[in-house]
């Protein structure tokens, strides 16, 4: 009788990653969905210089800061948990960190991601990458959506 499941090997970690990047993607994309049926929160976004500044502290200060600290820190000291303990306690923290409910609810989903990715990779860079990609695509919509992109 032939089995109906075939066993197969682990995933390359090129596949893996790309399954990653496709979750990290689909989670922006049920985000974005629910800031257009959830209130946003207005702010206004700076002007000239201190726009650039802030493109640099969005997108890349503020994302490496964030991976160094949740997923570099973080989650090693929270290793007792177990692995996945760990990802998940990080993740409810690293979510508790931003404003609005669908920011948080943005966050938890990234967090678990991102978190995911450092323990399996055993690095903070691949989850870097996406924060940065992530900060970078959420600041650009930003622009677009007040005008100025």
């Amino acid at each position: 009788m032939k089995r109906l499941i075939r066993e197969t090997e682990k995933p390359s970690f090129p596949a893996q990653c790309r399954v990653l990047a496709e979750a990290a993607v689909l989670w922006a994309l049920l985000a974005a969905g629910a800031q257009l049926l959830l209130p946003a929160e207005k702010t206004a976004l700076p002007e000239g210089a201190a726009l650039a500044w802030a493109a640099l502290r969005i997108c890349l200060v503020t994302p490496l800061a964030e991976e160094l600290a949740f997923r570099g820190g973080a989650l090693y000291l929270l290793q007792p948990l177990g692995g996945a303990g760990a990802v998940v306690v990080q993740a409810v923290l690293f979510a508790a960190l931003h404003g609005s409910w669908t920011a948080r609810a943005y966050g938890l989903g990234m967090g678990l991601i991102f978190g995911w990715a450092a323990r399996k990779a055993k690095s903070v860079w691949p989850g870097s990458a996406l924060h940065i990609i992530n900060n970078c695509l959420v600041f650009a919509a930003r622009l677009a959506e007040r005008g100025m992109g």
